[in-house]
């Protein structure tokens, strides 16, 4: 009997079509709801807040997916060995620093012109080497901060950085667990998330640089956990009809997240979403944009503000920019993806994961020199 070849733990980890596409509904929405800050839009379409003024729920959107996926891809080929571990932090290195540290970099050359044409800066102390660095270094989430700076969305990556950091540790800890205590892991991270709703009254799991790691380290778990557990389709479904809309009315949001799980679950278990289509649709490369278009908003707010500045639009007009605005992101961040990260992830994997050397046996080379190999 042939023994069952082990898993690669040193391989890219497989992607699923249906859970990329749900990473572009939730950067969309985040993004909208950014724009909506910047516009100021809902207070006059009331209508519309209990969507767009939650939009920062599509960041907790991906530190749940974020969990699910990553036990998807390391739960049969666990990296547990140095080797191992350090070939999967290079790629999740590969894949975040490249184009964030470009990011920064064009935004403190933005920065350093806008000072030099002697433009005005709002909160300029916001742009001081010390928070660059801790930035540039992916520790500005690490309670290392009290108030954004730079390119401020990058507190998620942050937080994203440290739980790659400590995955290793975390999925060999619940993979040590029996399957049926993962409902368990799962309830306790929400009531966890429950519990952290109420850390700072008013702003619900809107938690950034104060409180930021322990609204990832629980959604992160969370999402573990869910696909260790593999729940019935029509849990999930009802979960996610139910749980996701009276959150937002209630604002309730750890409520709102437990939907955001459910539908993370749904997506995995869809037709075809294990299965990446050979022409892929648009819906899944902006998808696989999602991390340009959020490192990008910077850029589009910067240019946000300099309209804002020199005109001040009606509703019409507002509404405009922001159909307009979430757009440019789109296409920005689509831009930034296709000629900034993925080529700079192929470059930093040869740099630092060279091709392995295939060697031969005594045997085989006996073979070979003999005409049998």
């Amino acid at each position: 009997m042939e023994a069952t070849p082990r898993a690669d733990a040193t391989a890219a980890a497989p992607r699923a079509a249906g859970l990329t596409r749900l990473r572009f509904f939730f950067i969309a929405w985040v993004v909208l709801y950014h724009l909506d800050l910047a516009l100021d839009v809902t207070p006059e379409l009331p209508w519309l807040w209990p969507v767009l003024g939650h939009g920062y729920l599509g960041v907790d959107g991906f530190f749940l997916l974020s969990g699910f996926a990553l036990w998807l891809g390391y739960a049969q080929r666990p990296p547990r060995d140095w080797p191992a571990v350090k070939q999967f932090l290079v790629r999740r290195l590969a894949k975040i620093w490249p184009l964030h540290a470009l990011a920064l970099l064009a935004l403190a050359l933005l920065v350093g012109l806008a000072l030099a044409l002697g433009i005005s800066i709002r909160a300029p102390d916001r742009f001081n080497p010390g928070d660059l660095l801790l930035q540039f270094l992916l520790v500005n989430d690490w309670e290392t901060m009290r108030e954004h700076a730079w390119n401020y969305p990058s507190w998620a990556l942050s937080a994203e950085w440290a739980g790659y950091l400590c995955f290793p540790l975390l999925l060999s800890a619940l993979l040590m667990l029996p399957r049926q205590a993962a409902p368990g892991v799962v309830a306790a991270a929400f009531l966890g998330l429950c519990a952290l709703s109420l850390a700072e009254p008013g702003n619900g799991l809107n938690l950034t640089l104060h409180l930021g790691l322990a609204r990832f380290f629980l959604e992160f778990t969370l999402g573990l956990a869910l696909a260790r557990w593999n729940p019935a389709s029509r849990w999930m479904l009802g979960l996610a009809v139910l749980a996701l809309p009276l959150g937002l009315a209630l604002r309730q949001d750890p409520l709102a997240v437990a939907g955001l799980a459910a539908l993370v679950a749904l997506a995995w278990r869809a037709p075809a979403a294990t299965a990446t289509p050979a022409r892929p649709g648009l819906l899944l490369r902006l998808g696989e944009a999602s991390f340009g278009v959020y490192l990008c908003w910077i850029f589009v707010e910067a240019a946000l503000v300099g309209v804002l500045r020199l005109a001040e639009p009606a509703l019409a007009g507002r509404v405009a920019l922001l159909v307009v605005g979430f757009l440019a992101n789109l296409l920005a961040g689509w831009c930034a993806w296709r000629w900034v990260e993925v080529p700079a992830h192929r470059w930093v994997l040869k740099l630092l994961l060279p091709p392995k050397r295939h060697g031969y046996s005594a045997q085989q080379v006996a073979d070979r020199l003999a005409g049998r190999g």
